[in-house]
């Protein structure tokens, strides 16, 4: 806009000193002219900037993960001079992909008519996102002058974590086969025990299909003993790996393992206690049927995208004398390090048996770290491919 102006100024002065060198009475008229025209383009300027009204639709969308979706920027020009153009300030999409930053648009509203902006959001990582519109700059028509209105306008983007859900034909896929919890369960017993009929929220993966063709029902394979009638699982919510996407996908691909795990064990009718690191205080939630994975799930959904500042030893260290006997114990962490062994030799979560370490293979564990799991602590190590189809990393 600066350039408007001394443009414009020194047309002014020129025309100004034109009506000095030739004796003409047109040059006198000219000048009149430009120095009327700022005016009348400000008055101008006033109505407009009355006239135009901004919405946002719609106030919250619930995506999935790299799902394509968009926020309608709405601007109504009511009155019978165009606008443009019309900047607008606020917090969209970065160039990065995967957060947020205060970027400008400009667009311009024909006059008695509205203009939509559309801004399309693709997050690859959960959690909860707000698109923020901060100011609208409207400006004259020879962009001489412009007004600012401060606006508050917000719409609420909620990206949930990655969830594996049973595919109806009954035989595994090959996301289902890189399940954190088909990896896990598959290292316990799944002795046969016994049959009996289908009831809601049973495994497909244990349904007998020749008997179940047979009787016109479903019929499922009781397990002795898929996992233990009760699990705890400690999730490390505090990995900083220095790299900010790195850290997020590490984050997102701790917590959906844990999901995955959480929902297979309340399938086996079975119970579950997680446990991790909020923005405050160390948390616990336990769960006794597969109703109450729904709430972990939004919980899990709209935890901070920063790492926690709360350490994962004080966590194992706090609630590990609520650990029973018969208590299966998972340990989800990006992160193998000293201190985390430390944690455990403290415990006494090293000597125990029915402890499994679940780390990934973004991460690796020092071979320092994973002799001494494999030779001096019963603890059951397993490192799963957080790149899989699985965690719809691309």
């Amino acid at each position: 806009m600066k350039e408007f102006r001394v443009f414009y100024g020194m047309l002014i002065l020129f025309v100004f000193i034109m009506c000095f060198v030739y004796q003409s009475r047109i040059m006198p008229l000219l000048l009149l002219i430009l120095l009327i025209c700022p005016v009348f383009s400000f008055i101008v300027l006033v109505i407009n900037f009355l006239a135009i009204r901004l919405t946002v639709a719609p106030l919250e969308i619930v995506a999935e993960k790299r799902q394509e979706c968009s926020v309608r920027l709405f601007l109504q020009n009511r009155f019978i001079f165009p606008v443009s153009p019309v900047r607008i300030v606020g917090d969209f999409q970065s160039e990065n992909e995967h957060d947020f930053s205060r970027k400008v648009l400009l667009t311009d509203v024909p006059p008695l008519s509205r203009s939509i902006v559309v801004l399309p959001f693709k997050m690859p990582f959960r959690g909860e996102y707000i698109v923020r519109i901060y100011d609208v700059y409207v400006f004259d028509l020879l962009k001489l002058f412009r007004l600012r209105r401060k606006l508050e306008l917000r719409a609420k983007l909620i990206i949930l974590p990655y969830e594996k859900f049973p595919n109806d034909s009954g035989k595994e896929t090959e996301t289902d086969l890189e399940s954190p919890a088909t990896v896990v369960t598959a290292n316990k017993s799944n002795t046969f025990n016994s049959l009996r009929e289908y009831r809601e929220g049973d495994s497909i993966r244990h349904i007998h299909w020749k008997l179940t063709a047979k009787q016109d029902e479903l019929v499922v394979k009781q397990m002795e003993l898929s996992v233990n009638n009760s699990a705890v699982i400690f999730n490390d919510f505090s990995t900083d790996t220095g790299d900010d996407y790195l850290t997020r996908r590490m984050l997102d691909a701790t917590l959906e393992t844990s999901l995955a795990i959480t929902k297979r064990i309340l399938s086996e009718r079975n119970s579950v206690i997680n446990y991790w690191q909020g923005a405050m205080r160390s948390e616990r939630y336990e769960l006794s049927e597969i109703a109450h994975y729904s709430y972990l799930y939004g919980v899990f959904t709209v935890l901070p995208q920063k790492p926690s500042p709360k350490s994962f030893e004080e966590l194992i260290e706090l609630f590990s004398p609520e650990i029973k006997e018969h208590h299966t114990i998972y340990i989800v962490t990006p992160s193998v390090n000293r201190e985390i062994i430390r944690a455990f030799e403290k415990t006494g979560l090293a000597a125990r048996g029915g402890v499994t370490l679940i780390t990934f293979s973004a991460i690796k564990a020092s071979a320092e770290a994973e002799e001494y799991i494999n030779e001096k602590t019963k603890i059951k190590l397993i490192e799963i491919n957080d790149k899989s189809q699985y965690f719809d990393i691309v």
